[in-house]
């Protein structure tokens, strides 16, 4: 097991250049994006979509004693795991952990780990970040900062997000219902219109209007306040 530090930020990529980005170069992109000031909202997305099936309980003692760091998220892309340590920093020291794949040239595998002693600590704040997060876009309550829901959403694509066609559709696997809705609601109240599939086995949202796709893009990938998307009021859900 190799221990890597997190790699710095690069610069933003221009709002403009989003649908001549491919695939990777697009992620890329979502990864070196700068953090601004809803952090801990992209790290309880991540750690809802990409936390590990074992879950380590305190008081239950799940994992073996004499084991000094635990993983809050798992994930193949090491970008990805990069900037969750990134968002942790201030919380917890965070870690990425690179194990080899299953197999011969199978895909690595990156955690991001902190130490036992401040697991709790670090579980304590996602889950007052991620009850903050569905508190903010229920659509019964006061319009939000749009940027919140722009830097869920980023996070988002990163984790469980699939971006095809131009990018003309996304595609994001939500680990849970209850993060499907949480994205969906986000997204209404950027005024887009997603579409949720609650199935418990595979929960997902989706956004399939290009012009929708490539307006939420370009303001990830962008430094900022979230422009206004022109004539589109926030949708209630």
């Amino acid at each position: 097991m190799t221990i890597t530090a997190p790699t710095a930020a690069g610069p933003p990529t221009a709002p403009t250049a989003v649908s001549r980005l491919d695939r990777v170069e697009l992620f890329a992109a979502l990864a070196r994006a700068p953090i601004g000031d809803h952090g801990m909202l992209e790290a309880a997305i991540a750690w809802q979509i990409l936390r590990p099936a074992e879950r380590w309980n305190a008081a239950q003692g799940w994992h073996a004693a004499a084991t000094p760091r635990l993983t809050v998220v798992e994930t193949r892309g090491e970008p990805v795991a990069a900037r969750v340590a990134r968002l942790l920093f201030g919380v917890a020291w965070a870690t990425v952990a690179e194990d080899a794949g299953p197999g011969p040239g199978g895909r690595p595998v990156f955690r991001v780990e902190v130490p036992k002693a401040q697991y709790p600590r670090v579980l304590r704040v996602l889950n007052n970040a991620w009850r903050g997060a569905r508190r903010a876009f229920d659509p019964r309550g006061p319009v939000p900062d749009p940027r919140a829901a722009v830097e869920l959403w980023r996070m988002g694509i990163l984790a469980g997000g699939r971006v095809g066609g131009g990018p003309s559709a996304i595609h994001l696997r939500a680990g849970t219902v209850g993060a499907a809705r949480t994205l969906a609601a986000a997204a209404g109240r950027l005024g887009l219109t997603p579409i949720v599939d609650a199935v418990r086995a595979d929960p997902a949202v989706s956004l399939s209007h290009p012009g929708e796709v490539h307006w939420l893009l370009a303001q990830a990938t962008a430094e900022g306040p979230a422009a206004p998307r022109p004539g589109t009021p926030p949708r209630r859900l």
